[in-house]
């Protein structure tokens, strides 16, 4: 067993027969598993008598007497014992069962490290001296509280003003271990009051003087002089005199008085940020031990505790006794408030409703930012600043909508403020207003979609309902590849689709049906295998439809057509078309309306294969190339309207059994330019 050697008394919160020992004065060691050594601290000053035993054995029986902390050199399963005895002579006993197991340092930071094996390993014991700073590696955290996961990174300090010396139960992990450890508080500085060997009595106590020079005779009040020098007792409630004099008579013998007050009174009154100050009255000549009458005792970042204080008092140098005073600081920081969006979402589609909630016996205060427009996407990530100015809390809701016909996020920012001024964290929560923007994924429903990034749609059917449904169209997202279960969805709102590099997959008879109605994709794959010759990708009518940066294929077991547009406006643009069909392949047919097309590709694959059909349109067609392959290869059929090229190539990789349609073949009144700038081989 080692003893620790403690260079100052530790000043105790004294209970003066008015507290009882209880759990909350054993400091260490604490129940739980620890990855270093514990140490026996206890506050004895809540009773006569302290004995312990470190084997789990009777402390009544064969244990020790605690005078002071001990070091427990035990690992593994330990079983402490305490008994109590008190003022009253009630027996009480306590029992704490803990482990300790060898830390796990092979994936610690050198720093953590180092601090750990110094700090816990070694010794449960860290020294600290008001007016400095106890700094953990970044690797630690740490709490006061006994049954709270650390958390805490703060530098722990406290101001050279403290005074109060007391010993600080610790809890620390790295995130693997945990440990167990006690901090030692100490003054920066202890100038204690002089005794005052001039007078010849002493008082202890309070109630008890004895007088210890026998050169003089005494006396107390109006009490006849004496010489008794045995010890007395006196009332403190009122105030007393002390006269003496010498013992030999002369003609000038002096009389000496000395004037004891009333019993002062302790009053503990809060600072604010875990500082406590206690006062002496003015109107009577007593002090602290530090000579002053005031003491101030201060907690670290983090603790709430109750205690005690044992106040030594002095009156001319003279000490009278000590004074228990009970008081509380409190350095933990109440719980982080926490936001309910009604909705239970992050996003709305026009107003949200925000409430804050937070624990009991706090004030919340909170700011919300300035409105940041979107352009094309509100997922995405842009800075929004936190006001300088936070108003306090009502509890009524807190109303956020966009101000402007466009998409807007907010960030709302929340403390709490407990009743002894501490403050929480300050939390942050993005909020987005936005009546365009639809997400799209693939995934399992769970009925919590509303299309928004936290939340996306997860089958087109939610796509085209949320569509039609709204007043002006949307922007739909496309995050990773999507499938459209069969059936045809009909789109009768404009719609923007931002593929993002992801696939629609169309399966069986699925396909989309545009009325009048303007749809664009943009950078997207869109795939369709079916069975039925008459299941189109697209179908537009009276509409406008754009593609750009795509990529189209479509597989059928007869006859295939991608896209069957009519009396509408169309734009291709560095797109890819595939198509292939045993029998009759053909990539788009065109009736009424204008169509543009460039830099695009088309491949047909079959008995017959033909790239476009236009009839009755104007179409202008730049730079493009058309693949076929089959039987049959068929480039481009018109039949009335305007068609220019520039540029298109065509390339005809046939079997030879049949004769080509060739390039391009008109029929009827139409009127075709540029034919001397398009190439074509294989026809």
């Amino acid at each position: 067993m080692k003893r620790f050697s403690l260079t100052a008394v530790f000043i105790s919160l004294i209970s003066l027969g008015a507290f009882a020992f209880s759990e909350k004065d054993i400091i260490s060691p604490a129940t739980g598993t620890w990855c270093n050594q514990q140490a026996l601290v206890l506050n004895s000053f809540n009773a006569t008598e302290i004995y312990y035993s470190l084997t789990g054995s009777d402390p009544f029986v064969s244990g020790f007497a605690y005078d002071g902390p001990v070091l427990i050199e035990r690992k593994g399963s330990v079983c402490v014992r305490i008994g109590v005895v008190e003022s009253d002579g009630v027996k009480k006993e306590f029992r704490i069962d803990y482990n300790v197991m060898p830390p796990m340092l092979t994936n610690m930071d050198a720093d953590t490290k180092d601090y750990v094996e110094k700090n816990f390993v070694k010794s449960p014991l860290i020294n600290y001296r008001s007016g400095s700073d106890l700094s953990l590696p970044s690797g630690l955290r740490y709490s006061f509280e006994r049954n709270a996961q650390p958390a805490f990174r703060q530098k722990l300090n406290l101001t050279e003003n403290n005074w109060i010396e007391r010993f600080v139960s610790f809890f620390v992990t790295d995130g693997i271990n945990n440990y167990h450890s006690v901090i030692r508080v100490i003054p920066a500085e202890k100038t204690k009051v002089s005794d005052n060997a001039s007078l010849p009595f002493v008082i202890s106590n309070w109630n008890s003087i004895i007088f210890t020079d026998k050169k003089f005779i005494y006396q107390i009040d109006d009490e006849m002089w004496n010489s008794d020098y045995t010890e007395k007792m006196i009332d403190r409630s009122v105030s007393h005199t002390l006269h003496w004099q010498s013992v030999d008579f002369t003609e000038n013998n002096k009389v000496n008085e000395f004037v004891i007050p009333s019993m002062p009174t302790v009053i503990a009154r809060s600072a604010g940020s875990g500082t406590v100050v206690f006062a002496l009255s003015d109107e009577d000549g007593y002090t602290f031990e530090n000579g002053e009458k005031t003491v101030v005792a201060q907690a670290f970042y983090g603790e709430e505790i109750e205690g005690v204080y044992e106040a030594k008092i002095f009156l001319g140098g003279v000490f009278q006794g000590c004074l228990g005073v009970e008081y509380e600081m409190d350095r933990l920081p109440p719980k982080e408030p926490e936001f309910v969006a009604s909705g239970n979402s992050s996003f709305s589609r026009n107003t949200l409703a925000l409430r804050i909630i937070t624990a009991e016996n706090a004030d919340v205060f909170y700011a919300v930012s300035e409105p940041v427009y979107y352009g094309e996407d509100s997922s995405a990530d842009i800075e929004i600043k936190m006001p300088e100015e936070f108003s306090r809390y009502s509890g009524d809701d807190i109303v956020i909508k966009s101000l402007e016909d466009k998409s807007c996020a907010y960030k709302v920012f929340a403390y709490s403020v407990d009743n002894a001024g501490n403050m929480s964290k300050i939390i942050e929560q993005r909020y987005v207003i936005d009546e365009l923007n639809f997400y799209l994924a693939s995934g399992e429903y769970t009925g919590n979609e509303d299309g928004s990034y936290m939340n996306p749609f997860v089958s087109f059917l939610q796509v085209v309902d949320a569509l039609n449904s709204s007043e002006s169209g949307i922007k739909l997202h496309l995050n990773g590849d999507v499938v459209v279960e069969g059936g045809e969805y009909l789109i009768t709102k404009d719609c923007h689709i931002h593929g993002n590099g992801g696939k629609i997959i169309l399966k069986g008879n699925a396909s989309l049906i545009i009325d009048g109605a303007s749809v664009s994709i943009d950078r997207c794959t869109v795939e369709k295998q079916s069975e039925d010759s008459s299941s189109h990708i697209a179908k537009i009518c009276n509409g406008k439809f754009f593609l750009n940066d795509c990529e189209v294929a479509g597989f059928y077991s007869e006859d295939g057509k991608l896209f069957d547009i009519k009396d509408s406006e169309v734009s291709f643009k560095d797109c890819g078309f595939t198509i292939q069909a045993p029998r009759i392949s053909m990539c788009s047919e065109i009736y009424g309306g204008t169509i543009s097309v460039f830099g695009c590709r088309f491949t047909a694959i079959g008995q017959t294969a033909s790239a476009m059909k236009i009839r009755n349109s104007q179409c202008v067609l730049e730079l493009n190339l058309f693949t076929l392959i089959g039987g049959i290869c068929k480039g481009i059929e018109i039949t009335g309207g305007t068609v220019s090229f520039m540029g298109d190539r065509f390339d005809a990789q046939s079997d030879g059994k049949y004769k080509n349609s060739g390039a391009i073949t008109r029929n009827g009144g139409c009127k075709v330019t540029g034919l001397s700038s398009t190439s074509s081989k294989g026809f």
